[in-house]
C-alpha cells in the first residue's frame, strides 16, 4: 500500500468516527433524560402565591425548566380543568377537588400529594383589641370571608363562625370575596373592618395590620392537595416537580410562609 493510499484510509476512518460520535451526541441530546428545557403550567390556589413564586425560582435554577404560574380560586380552576383547560398540575387549596379530578380521570391515579396545610387568621389593617376572638368578630360591622362554596378558606371561616355559635349573629355583616385573594383586598382597602384570610397572606404581606390566629379545632383541616392532570404534556417533568415540592427542605420553606404541620 502506497503512502498516499494509507493516508486516504486514515482520513476515511477518522471521518467515519466523527460521524458516529456526532450521531451518538444527538441521540443523547434528544433522549428524555437530556431533553431541552420545557415549561410546566401550574394552576395555583390564591393563598399559595408567595410560596410558589419563591419555590419556582428554586426549581428553575435546579432543573433548567420553567414554571408558568396562574393564580385564582380553587373552585374556578376546578371548573376550568373540567372544561379542558391546558394545565399540567393543579395546586388546590383543598383535598376534595383533586380527589374528584382523579375519580373522573382528569388527573393521574397515584399523583395526589398534600403539599401544604393551611392556617386561618382573622386580620385587620387596624389594631384588633386584645379581646377574645369571638368578641372581636362580634364588634365588627363588616366581616370579609371567601365564598364558602368555592374557596376552602371561606368554608373554614364559615365553620369557625358556626363553631363559635355566632354565624346567625354576623351573617348579615359578611362581605364575600370570590377567593381568598379578593377577601384580603376587601380588608386591605378597608371595605371590611376584619376578614378571615390565610395566615400565609398576612405573613407575606408588606402591609401593617394585626391578626389573631384562628384555632384549627374550630374548623376542618385545610389540607391543600396537588395532582398531575391527564392533559399534561410532560408527565416525567410533572413528577419531578411533585417530588421537588415534597422534599424535606422545600417543605420546611413552606412552613415558614405560615402553613401548619398538623
Amino acid at each position: 500500500m502506497t503512502d498516499k493510499t494509507l493516508l486516504v484510509a486514515q482520513y476515511t476512518r477518522m471521518y467515519a468516527k466523527k460521524i458516529v460520535l456526532s450521531a451518538m451526541f444527538f441521540c443523547i441530546l434528544l433522549s428524555p433524560s437530556h431533553s431541552l428545557a420545557d415549561t410546566l403550567r401550574l394552576a395555583v390556589a390564591s393563598n399559595f402565591i408567595s410560596p410558589i413564586k419563591q419555590l419556582a425560582t428554586k426549581f428553575e435554577r435546579e432543573t433548567g425548566h420553567s414554571l408558568q404560574l396562574s393564580f385564582g380560586s380553587s373552585g374556578k380552576f376546578f371548573a376550568q380543568i373540567k372544561n379542558n383547560a391546558p394545565y399540567d398540575i393543579f395546586l388546590s387549596a383543598d383535598l376534595t377537588k383533586p380527589q374528584i379530578l382523579i375519580k373522573e380521570q382528569l388527573a393521574l391515579q397515584g399523583s395526589l400529594i398534600i403539599y401544604a396545610k393551611g392556617q386561618l387568621a382573622l386580620w385587620s389593617i387596624n389594631t384588633i383589641p386584645e379581646i377574645a376572638l369571638k368578641d372581636a368578630i362580634l364588634r365588627a360591622k363588616r366581616i370579609a370571608i371567601a365564598n364558602p362554596k368555592l374557596a376552602p378558606y371561606g368554608k373554614a371561616a364559615k365553620e369557625s363562625l358556626r363553631s363559635l355559635s355566632i354565624w346567625d349573629d354576623v351573617k348579615n355583616k359578611i362581605v364575600q370575596g370570590e377567593n381568598i385573594g379578593q377577601t384580603y383586598q376587601f380588608v386591605y382597602s378597608q371595605n371590611a373592618e376584619i376578614g378571615f384570610v390565610a395566615l400565609s397572606q398576612v405573613l407575606a404581606g408588606q402591609t401593617k395590620g394585626h391578626f389573631i390566629s384562628v384555632p384549627n379545632k374550630l374548623h376542618g383541616k385545610i389540607n391543600q392537595a396537588a395532582v398531575i392532570l391527564t392533559r399534561t404534556h410532560n408527565t416525567e417533568l410533572a413528577k419531578t416537580f411533585m417530588a421537588f415540592i415534597m422534599r424535606a427542605d422545600v417543605q420546611e420553606e413552606i412552613l415558614q410562609f405560615g402553613y401548619s404541620t398538623e
